[in-house]
């Protein structure tokens, strides 16, 4: 018993160590909470997920096209009230997805995500979520950087960023 309190306690400590992230102490939200998106401040709820890898949003209707010389992809975006909202972002990549359901190639693009007063451009994977309860997934890709993720709580702070786009 006493090398199996020891085992544990061996292993937490490195979750009270220092949290990587230099003098700022990460912020502590809920698995649940709201969010908002950049271009357009959109504001939707999301699932903050530390077993997913990377973003994903809710996006049909989806199109390549070129924009200035450039690949861009046309979507729409569908928030948790059911609302569209039709955005165009640079396309950043293709990935493959695996799934119990098989392979899926998914375009990357870059938004702004705010959570709380902590704001980043983080990529975003385009995939149909209408089966699925929160329209956006925020990953480690953006969790890694400044977040703890409590599983008890939810909805602990309302984004407000202060984001100037130019």
């Amino acid at each position: 018993m006493r090398s199996l309190i020891l085992a544990s306690l061996m292993t937490a400590a490195p979750l009270m160590a220092d949290t990587g992230v230099g003098e700022q102490q990460a912020k502590v939200f809920g698995h649940e909470e709201k969010v908002k998106l950049f271009p357009g401040g959109i504001e939707t709820t999301a699932r903050l997920d530390t077993g997913a890898a990377t973003n994903s949003m809710y996006a049909v209707d989806t199109e390549v096209v070129e924009q200035g010389g450039e690949k861009h992809v046309e979507f729409t975006f569908v928030d948790h009230e059911g609302k569209s909202h039709r955005l165009s972002r640079p396309l950043v990549d293709e990935v493959t997805v695996t799934q119990a359901s098989g392979q899926q190639t998914r375009y990357v693009v870059e938004m702004g995500l705010c959570l709380g007063d902590y704001y980043e451009n983080s990529r975003f994977t385009l995939a149909d979520r209408s089966h699925l309860t929160f329209p956006i997934l925020v990953g480690r890709n953006f969790l890694d950087n400044s977040v703890l993720v409590s599983s008890s709580d939810t909805n602990t702070q309302a984004p407000e960023c202060d984001v100037r786009l130019g």
